[in-house]
This record gives C-alpha cells, structure tokens and sequence, in this order.
C-alpha cells in the first residue's frame, strides 16, 4: 500500500508521514513548509548579507526535521509563507484569507501530484483536505481525516462566551468560523473513510455535531524523544525555592491566558514564578498590565522549547479548547507536574501527575497554584510520577498506533 501524507503547514503531519517512511509504504509527503536550501525560498539564504544569515537561517528551520527522507518530500506552493508573514505582523483577516486561498490551491496541487505518482491512500488535515478528497474518493482512493482540533461550532460558543468575559484580550470583536468554513469542514469528515483525532475532548466535539460514532478514532500524540533527556532531569526541589510555573503555547484567550494572568497576579509576590513562552496573541496594552508579574519568551523553534521545560517545576496549561495538546506530552517527557484543563488531552492520568481542572475561571486556577505552594511534596510526587509514565506518549508509541490503525 502507498501512502501520500500532505499539510500545507506542519503540525504533527511530520510523524504521521514518518510513520509510513519507517514502514516502506510512504509515497510522498508533500508540504509548503519544509526546509531544503536546494528551493525557494530557502535559496535566499545564499544572497542575504552574512550578518543576517543565522537570523533567517533559524526561521527556516524551525520547518525541518533530519528524520524525514528529503526525496520524499514534495514542497508544493508558498502561500503558506505569506500567511506567517500576515499573522506576525498582526494583520489577522489577510492571514486568515490567505489561510483559505492557499489551502484551495495547495489542494488542486496535491491533485496534480497523485496523478503523477499515485496512491491508494492519502492522509490529510482539517481545513486543508476536501478539494482532495472530493477528487480521490470517487476513485477508489482511501481518505484519512486527520482532526487536529475540535470541531469548529465547538469553537465558536466556547470562544464566544469568552469574548463576553473577557473581551480586552481579544484584537476587536471575536470573529466566529463562517458557516461556509463550517460546510467546508463538515463536508471533510463526510468523504473521509475514517477520522483521527488527539484526544477524547475533540472527538466529543465532532462526535457531538454529526460524525459518526464508529468513523473516529482517537491517537493521543506524543513528544520528540530526541528533544529530552533519557534520564531523569537533576531539578532542585521545589521546596528550597519559589515554585516555577511554566506555560508553552500561543499567548491568547483560547488557552485560558487571561485566568492564568489573573491567578498568578494573586499569589504573593516571590512565591512562584511564571514562564510563558509562545507568540503574544492578546492585545499589547492588555498584556502590560501582568507584565511585571511574569516573563515572557517569544515563540521559539521546536528545538529550543525542551530547555524551558527542563527549566520548571509545574507545567500549567487551563487551555479552553484543544484538539489534543503537543505540549502535555512534552511536559510529561521532560518530568513536570502538570496543571491542565479537561479540553485538552491526557497529560494527567489518573491525579497521578497533576490536577485536571474541570473548570476555568481564576479561582480554580489559583487554587490549583496554591495547592503546589502548600504542599511541594506533592509536587515532588507529580514530577517522579511523569517521568515514569512519559514513555506512554512518545511520537515513536503514536506513529504505532497511526500504522495499527490503516495498515
């Protein structure tokens, strides 16, 4: 069986194609984000003057990993590029209209490649997939879904009601999904043969607004184990310092920012510390106000990221909405405890490691905090029981799972 595996961005769609490569069965996988100085864009760096070269030489391969076999990969368009552009320069309706305009034509061309080197599966993600599944499911070509977040009527009450809470963390007024991106995506699941999903939270979503039960399948991702230690990190105990709280993701009110903020603002002053690292997604103004409370890191590549975890005592993650959250894992590989909501994924199993909180507000998060404060043992506890558990969500056990599933 050949497999093409395509995203215009990256997510995880870099284990899922590797999943296939170890097993021989991986056609392509084809991208628009994917480092190889052989290609434009990537070539500019040959004519950029030397003291900018390092510079954009790390943003290019924040797009790489030296596990996938560089022939099989098919870099297909740049309109993904122009979107980054967009979103970090704040410019979020271009970024967002050059999302859906590059996604259509990433599709006609992922088309244009199965012709030249058929398959007889293809595995695509959410948003990006249906002008491909539209052409291949009435050729007897197996769709694969890959949902890697719930789905978006989910999103858009959830995100809503926070607008209304907290609306001085929102860029303007909360723009809801459109009811033809809505269609777009309800249309993926329907052609799909079969829907992979991270987390119990995002199948429940999907579950809940019309896909078949017996159509999803939940795969929890997993963590680079290349990124973390093989042995257990030498921390400091947390009882002979002020307890190091760290988050790792977008900056913005759909992770539960503003409660996060809030709550650390109460603890008293030198108790703990707060990290967060990942791009500002809430307004600069708003930010200010906690600024003198935390510290802020700006996003990262992926392989700088371990060295933050390595650095904490307690992850904290009160995310509102999640397909299934990359980051639990990466706490539980580098032997935190972990404070997560219940919509994000299993970081926390069994209270074994940490807190689900069942709730979000600012009180259930302060509590949470406070409860590491008063009781560092059980901190202590948290991380031993993480490091033992971490081997239950590496990417080598989800790139099993992905081949048990289709194969």
């Amino acid at each position: 069986m050949q497999v093409g595996v395509f995203h215009p961005g990256t997510q995880h769609s870099w284990q899922t194609a590797l999943a296939f490569q170890e097993e021989g069965n991986l056609a392509w996988y084809s991208t628009s984000v994917f480092y190889d100085p052989r290609h434009w864009p990537y070539r500019i760096e040959c004519y950029v003057p030397a003291r900018y070269h390092q510079r954009l030489h790390r943003e290019f391969t924040r797009r790489y990993t030296p596990l996938l076999d560089p022939s099989l990969v098919r870099h297909l368009g740049w309109w993904k590029w122009l979107e980054t552009a967009a979103t970090r320069l704040n410019a979020r309706k271009l970024g967002s209209r050059l999302n859906h305009i590059g996604d259509v034509r990433f599709g006609a061309q992922v088309i244009r490649l199965i012709e030249r080197e058929p398959v007889d599966l293809v595995w695509g993600y959410n948003g990006s997939a249906l002008e491909v599944f539209r052409w291949a499911k009435p050729r007897g070509i197996r769709c694969i879904l890959d949902q890697t977040i719930g789905h978006p009527v989910a999103e858009n009450t959830i995100m809503k009601t926070e607008h209304t809470r907290n609306p001085d963390f929102f860029f303007g007024d909360y723009e809801a999904f459109p009811q033809d991106w809505i269609q777009r995506q309800d249309e993926e699941v329907a052609l799909a043969d079969h829907v992979v999903v991270g987390s119990e939270f995002c199948a429940r979503t999907m579950i809940d607004n019309g896909c078949p039960t017996d159509k999803v399948s939940i795969v929890p991702y997993g963590y680079d184990e290349t990124m973390m230690p093989n042995k257990i990190p030498a921390r400091s105990d947390p009882r002979s310092h002020p307890v190091k709280f760290i988050f790792v993701g977008a900056v913005g009110p759909r992770k539960g920012v503003p409660y996060l903020l809030r709550a650390f603002s109460r603890l008293p002053k030198n108790a703990a510390s707060l990290t967060l690292v990942g791009r500002l997604d809430i307004p600069a103004n708003t930010f200010m106000r906690f600024a003198d409370y935390i510290h802020h890191v700006p996003q990262v590549p992926r392989s700088e990221v371990a060295r933050y975890f390595l650095d904490g005592d307690c992850f904290i993650f009160p995310s509102l909405f999640e397909g299934g959250g990359i980051v639990l894992y990466e706490a539980r590989g580098a032997g935190l405890g972990i404070i997560q909501s219940n919509a994000c994924g299993d970081g926390v199993l069994s209270d074994r490691n940490g807190i689900v909180l069942r709730s979000i507000s600012a009180d259930t998060v302060l509590q949470a905090m406070e409860s590491v404060l008063d009781h560092p043992d059980r901190l202590v506890n948290w991380q031993a029981a993480s490091w033992e558990m971490r081997e239950e969500r590496t990417w080598g056990r989800y790139r099993e799972k992905i081949r048990q599933l289709v194969m």
